[in-house]
């Protein structure tokens, strides 16, 4: 005889799975063969055991049946689809949660009818109520929903919040609610969905801050690097005013050696080595100073046009590494961008930065290839890049940080022309 307990589980952990990718192979065909031998073993197993007096052996015998399904459907879950043994264990949680729901207002539907009801009324009333609950769910949470293991900060206490969650669901089910009168049947299926759908609540908020916990660390880290690629960059920008210097000195000594005349090969190569002065930023701010002169050194020997207006004055109420993390993330964007570019006059980056009034207006704009549309989500552009676990934090670290100085972004793609707008409030 078939309950279809497993199949309902089955349908519950399909929920959660809108971003799983799946095996093309007869691996597909591990879930319902899992679900169905299950089933089949559970008149055998369980029936037995279901008595009005269930004893503690029937309790543990139930308890090491449903964790068995758990168990063997995250196995079958692994096996036909590209996750993680612990992705399966959260997947399995999540929809066994769903399929406990469904069971507990079934049992108050039928608390609330008188008997005589025929059978097939109960099952078409059963289903009804889980097809309902699992489509509320994926409009809710399913289809939003992901496991990113790579930035879960602890496997151990994902594995232990699942077993946990699959012991109290079963465990309350069975002691507290089965087989008592119908008045405490009530009150025992009320409370257990509250504290399932509280334990679903949980799954799904723990797995999005992790993920938000992650990428600001990652964040934080990619700031990190830039300071201390600033610190190297001023060191270099100094060793370069340094070689000016020089350079002009043998300039003027060029003429005063034995009296003799510099050829004007020995003129082309000093003026080649001069152009570099040309490079240099002088906007009233320091470190957007060697940020411009190192990123304009770059543009000039890969053959991007690299212009800036900027009044370097107004940014002293931001931090050296945030303002040379904010620029160089814009300026990194954009020469990506134009690096794609075939036509050469279109590899243009411009950047103004200037006040007005109390507030600070940055502007970028820079031609983008047509194969290389930004994709915008949220009014933000993301990674083109396939790993976007690894990729991605440049466009978030600039959002976190006019986040932070409570200033407001737009972004804009019209005519193959990416611009960002910036405003910042300028403190007192």
């Amino acid at each position: 005889m078939l309950t279809l307990l497993t199949f309902q589980l089955l349908l519950g952990m399909l929920v959660f799975c809108a971003h799983v990718s799946w095996r093309r192979s007869w691996r597909l065909a591990a879930l319902p063969v899992a679900a169905l031998l299950l089933d089949l073993l559970y008149t055998p197993l369980i029936l037995p055991w279901d008595v009005p007096d269930i004893s503690v052996t029937g309790i543990a015998i139930k308890s090491l049946y449903f964790t068995a399904c758990c168990v063997v459907m995250a196995a079958a879950l692994h096996c036909c689809a590209s996750v993680t043994w612990l992705e399966s264990m959260i997947i399995v949680v999540a929809g066994y949660s769903l399929q406990h729901i469904s069971y507990n207002l079934f049992g108050l539907v039928v608390n609330a009818w008188h008997s005589g009801k025929p059978s097939w009324l109960y099952s078409v009333t059963s289903m009804a109520i889980l097809l309902t609950v699992c489509g509320l769910a994926y409009l809710c949470v399913g289809r939003n929903f992901s496991v990113d293991e790579e930035k879960t900060r602890s496997r151990i206490g994902w594995v232990a919040a699942c077993m946990a969650a699959i012991v109290l669901m079963v465990v309350l089910s069975m002691v507290f609610v089965q087989k008592k009168s119908v008045e405490v049947q009530t009150v025992g299926y009320v409370y257990d969905s509250i504290c399932v759908v509280l334990l679903l609540a949980l799954l799904v908020l723990a797995s999005a801050n992790s993920r938000l916990y992650n990428d600001l660390m990652a964040m934080r880290q990619v700031d990190r690097l830039k300071a201390q690629h600033y610190e190297l960059a001023k060191e270099n920008i100094d060793l370069i005013n340094i070689r000016c210097h020089d350079i002009r000195k043998m300039v003027g000594s060029l003429y005063a050696d034995d009296g003799r005349i510099p050829t004007a090969d020995m003129i082309n190569k000093v003026q080649e080595n001069i152009r570099i002065y040309d490079a240099m930023f002088h906007t009233g701010n320091d470190s957007l100073d060697v940020l411009l002169t190192e990123k304009s050194l770059y543009c000039s020997a890969h053959g991007i046009t690299f212009t800036c207006i900027a009044d370097g004055g107004k940014l002293g109420f931001m931090d050296s590494s945030d303002l040379y993390s904010l620029f160089g993330n814009i300026i990194d964007n954009a020469i990506e961008s134009v690096q794609q570019i075939a036509n050469p006059s279109q590899r243009i980056i411009n950047i103004s930065v200037c006040a007005a009034g109390q507030l600070l207006v940055i502007r970028e704009d820079n031609y983008y290839s047509d194969d290389r549309a930004p994709v915008m989500h949220k009014g933000v552009p993301v990674t083109s890049k396939p790993d976007t676990i690894n990729h991605g934090f440049g466009m978030r670290s600039i959002a976190w940080q006019v986040h932070r100085y409570q200033g407001e972004m737009t972004i804009t793609t019209d005519d193959n022309v990416f611009a960002i707008s910036i405003v910042l409030p300028i403190p007192n």
